[in-house]
């Protein structure tokens, strides 16, 4: 078997197959971080809705 006159990996092409590399992980990291803060702030909204709740009740009691 042959080897190709030209190397697909060299100096001119490791940026760019490097970054297409790279490009899927970092949109799923990026979506990962944006969904753990939507989820964290609907846990923080609905607590603050129970405690609320809870202070009402307590208050009306």
């Amino acid at each position: 078997m042959r080897y190709p006159l030209v190397p697909l990996v060299n100096e001119l092409t490791f940026p760019l197959l490097f970054f297409w590399f790279c490009l899927p992980f970092v949109m799923l990291l990026i979506i990962a971080i944006i969904w753990l803060q939507l989820l964290l702030n609907e846990a923080e909204v609905l607590t603050q809705v129970s405690f609320h709740q809870f202070c009402w009740s307590a208050h009306l009691a």
